[in-house]
């Protein structure tokens, strides 16, 4: 394949875990220029020069003019003008606080924002930009958001961090239904436990060793959802390639699953939520 025909990948969060997962699956399969956006330099220059046409970029994904740079630049590489797939998978978790001095009328500290605004935040900022360069691009490509299990389900001792990847999916299922029409698809990314470095070792350990997800696993996933080709999950759910925008897949242990949306309650609720895809021309 020529440079010329490459296409061209950004992935937030791209230095290490899930995203360098994501680059490393994307090299091998060849034909990909890789883009590796993060605020950690070192670690981005390290982790792009030890892959082949890799370029990092570094950008707070909460400084909008940063990473809009950040993806002009992704953009028109050697020339080519274009954007073919958005990995926007930067994120953090809190830590457990604990409160000072309980007995005290003081007020506590404010709670801990940051899992919000660069999980939400961040991952708001980057699909909007990656809606705007696909749209600049030959062909309009793919956007997969990094959820987390803890986006549809509980993480039980975090729940800043479990309220922002709930926003995640709920996000992603709104600009899915918006983004179609363009010839984007979107889509989540919803891993159980995968041994990254977003937490101690120690906190992994108080996990069955069985539940872990492979890292290679999640590159394969993710590849099927860039390249728009079908997904059979583990129970069998077929979904096709018209069919995949606006999906949920979790994966958990050596599994995965699709995972839709949660049914209406009744035929009222329908109506009423189906209906808001006819509010936007009112309220232009």
């Amino acid at each position: 394949m020529t440079v010329d025909a490459e296409k061209v990948a950004v992935i937030t969060g791209g230095c290490g875990g899930i995203g360098f997962a994501v680059a490393q699956a994307l090299a091998a399969r060849g034909g990909w220029q890789i883009h590796l956006i993060d605020i950690k330099e070192e670690d981005g220059n390290q982790a792009a020069s030890s892959l082949p046409r890799a370029t990092f970029h570094r950008a707070n994904l909460l400084n909008y003019d940063e990473l809009a740079a950040a993806f002009k630049a992704a953009f028109t590489a050697g020339g080519n003008n274009r954007l073919d797939f958005v990995f926007a998978n930067a994120g953090t978790i809190e830590m457990p606080t604990r409160r000072v001095n309980p007995d005290s009328i003081e007020a506590p500290p404010p709670p801990d924002f940051t899992s919000l605004e660069v999980n939400l935040k961040g991952g708001i900022n980057t699909v909007h930009l990656a809606r705007h360069y696909l749209n600049l691009s030959p062909e309009k490509g793919s956007i997969v958001i990094t959820s987390s299990s803890a986006g549809i389900w509980p993480a039980y001792w975090a729940p800043v961090y479990t309220a922002s990847k709930f926003g995640l999916v709920g996000f992603m299922r709104t600009v899915a239904h918006i983004y179609k029409p363009e010839g984007i698809r979107v889509n989540a990314l919803c891993p159980g436990a995968v041994r990254t470095p977003l937490m101690p070792p120690a906190a992994w350990e108080c996990m069955p060793e069985d539940v872990f997800t492979p890292i290679e696993l999640i590159g394969e996933i993710v590849l099927k959802m860039a390249e728009g080709k079908e997904v059979v999950d583990s129970k069998g759910v077929r979904v096709s390639p018209e069919e995949l925008y606006g999906q949920s897949i979790v994966a958990n242990g050596k599994n995965f699953y699709v995972q839709s949306g949660p049914e209406y309650c009744d035929d009222v609720l329908a109506r009423t939520m189906e209906s808001t895809k006819n509010q936007k021309e009112e309220l232009d």
